[in-house]
């Protein structure tokens, strides 16, 4: 991983209209998204809809968002280098290549005039795609308290998106802080068949990163009033991180179970695929971590190296998605439990969700797709997480 230390001094930024769908603050205009924590509130912003200051309810942090004109600069790390020259700002700016493009990571301290509470925390620049601006996010907090936001301020900055493709590929920070293009091999057994795959070398401690960090996120909003849109927002995240980390292994899940799937189902040999997959994990060794999160990394799930329900579910719907299947993971509260949802033509019970009717499976215990216990059957005590 790669950090570094940056100082900074005072900020002046004038802040305008944002959107707000859901989660998600967004400018349809410029194509870029924000899946920040919940909590944040607009304060101020400009009129040319430049620039916007956000903060929030209970947390001592602030974001602010500056977009400049695409030709003002050759890259997005030197509209962070002239932000933190015009706040007279001493330290680095580390520039890198995300997902092809252009950006830069930073962290700072810094001054305003008539406070006297330093600031401190990260910021990232990117040029955006859909109307090209550079867009530069700096996400601060109290000095004294910087520490102990840290991780939700990475969280933060983490969350952005340029278009639809990110929403299945590592944030920003993760890939800037594992960004090794090293692989390795793995085995999987699944039935009979042994199934040789490869995965991202850094995919165990990437996910990892991104698990504890959401999970004390997660654990802010314990006795909160956003704390449904929190917990959906954790696993959001997490599936997010892992998708594209298991591409491969995906590709090859699917070569290998494709075959046989087609001749016993061929109007629709993904539900034969999924009766597969279920009866694999449910087959897992039933662990739960207990240190900090108990959820563990989708890349040691794959390779049945501990887990439960709700990290078997996200898995099998990392890899249904990557066939093509539309998927909806179950959690709740009130039963300890999380069930996979997934859209396919198989008798079953099921949940609507969107004009959607997911089928449910249980992915700890050995029953068929659409089989839920009793005891857990009621609908309304199960939360739905929509995995962009």
């Amino acid at each position: 991983m790669r950090f570094f230390k940056l100082c900074a001094a005072a900020l002046f930024l004038f802040l305008a209209p944002l959107c707000l769908y859901a989660e998600f603050y967004s400018s349809s205009y410029y194509g870029w998204n924000l899946d920040l924590p919940e909590g944040f509130l607009i304060k101020e912003a400009s009129d040319d809809g430049l620039s916007f200051y956000l903060e929030h309810e209970f947390m001592k942090v602030r974001v602010a968002i500056k977009m400049f004109a695409a030709d003002k600069y050759e890259r997005s790390d030197l509209a962070m280098e002239d932000v933190l020259n015009k706040l007279s700002a001493d330290g680095e700016i580390d520039g890198f290549l995300w997902n092809g493009r252009h950006a830069s990571v930073a962290q700072y301290e810094f001054q305003q005039p008539g406070n006297a509470t330093a600031q401190a925390g990260w910021g990232i620049s990117v040029t955006t795609e859909q109307k090209p601006v550079h867009l530069v996010v700096l996400c601060y907090a109290d000095k004294n308290v910087a520490d102990d936001c840290q991780q939700f301020i990475l969280s933060a900055l983490d969350s952005l998106c340029l278009n639809k493709k990110d929403f299945r590929l590592p944030g920003l920070i993760t890939a800037y802080a594992f960004s090794s293009e090293e692989v390795q091999s793995i085995a999987i057994n699944i039935g009979e068949k042994k199934i040789y795959a490869r995965l991202p070398a850094q995919a165990k401690e990437s996910g990892r990163f991104v698990i504890d960090r959401e999970f004390s996120v997660l654990t802010l909003y314990t006795k909160q009033k956003q704390w449904k849109e929190a917990w959906q927002r954790y696993y959001r995240l997490i599936f997010r991180e892992a998708y594209s980390r298991l591409d491969v292994a995906a590709q090859s899940i699917y070569a290998a179970l494709s075959s046989d799937a087609l001749t016993k189902n061929p109007k629709n040999p993904n539900v034969e695929i999924c009766k597969k997959l279920l009866a694999w994990v449910q087959d897992f060794d039933y662990q739960r971590k207990q240190d900090t999160s108990d959820f563990n990394d989708l890349t040691s799930v794959l390779q049945n190296q501990g887990s439960d329900c709700d990290s078997r579910a996200l898995l099998l719907c990392v890899l249904m998605e990557h066939y093509g299947v539309k998927t909806e993971l179950f959690v709740s509260g009130v039963y300890s439990h999380a069930l996979l949802g997934v859209d396919l033509p198989y008798p079953g019970a099921r949940i609507m969700v969107d004009g959607t009717n997911y089928l449910l499976c249980e992915t700890t215990a050995p029953v068929d797709m659409g089989l839920v216990a009793k005891e857990q059957s009621e609908t309304k005590n199960w939360i739905s997480v929509d995995l962009p």
